[in-house]
């Protein structure tokens, strides 16, 4: 019985993890045009035209984490068939998991389905030793006006979330 509520939980948090995704890259369409040249470019200074955007937007991303039972919200883009690079971070500038504009991770493979499909996903629970264990549903951010994938939106939930879910589908089940 525990294994089908634990398939319940996960596929209930992929489904949330992706609708939140879904939102977070509309909100960015809506200014596609600035999204996109922070995307595209290969650094990042106080003086470059992004740089505002840059610092709003991941305002706006911090402020959505916070509203949400999120553990974390990114964008990233493809950069080859094995790395991302980080564009924004939901994330404080301050704190020990932010990911810089231009950071590069290995990319994985729901990312790269993205990626190659321009559809969204979501992953199982994976364990990393960076990260711990968590899950991630994601969404392609496309620009409308030439239909290019320019990144994606990704939203993660810790391992923390299963366990205080779980522990509350124990209890009713006791209770």
């Amino acid at each position: 019985m525990f294994e089908n509520v634990k398939k319940i939980l996960i596929e209930e948090t992929q489904s949330k993890a992706i609708d939140i995704t879904v939102s977070i890259a509309s909100f960015l369409v809506q200014d596609i045009e600035s999204y996109r040249m922070l995307s595209e470019s290969s650094s990042l200074r106080i003086e470059d035209p992004s740089y505002l955007y840059y610092l709003e937007t991941n305002s706006v991303l911090r402020a959505i984490r916070k509203q949400t039972d999120t553990s974390y919200i990114f964008t990233a883009r493809h950069i080859d068939e094995q790395y991302k690079e980080y564009i924004l971070d939901g994330e404080c500038p301050d704190s020990e998991f932010f990911s810089p504009f231009g950071s590069r991770e290995g990319l994985n493979d729901t990312e790269l389905q993205v990626y190659q499909t321009a559809q969204v996903g979501a992953s199982g629970i994976v364990e990393d030793p960076v990260w711990g264990a968590y899950l991630t549903g994601y969404a392609p951010i496309i620009d409308p006006r030439d239909d290019v994938l320019v990144g994606w939106v990704g939203v993660d939930y810790d391992a923390d979330f299963f366990s205080i879910r779980s522990a509350r589908v124990s209890w009713i089940q006791v209770g």
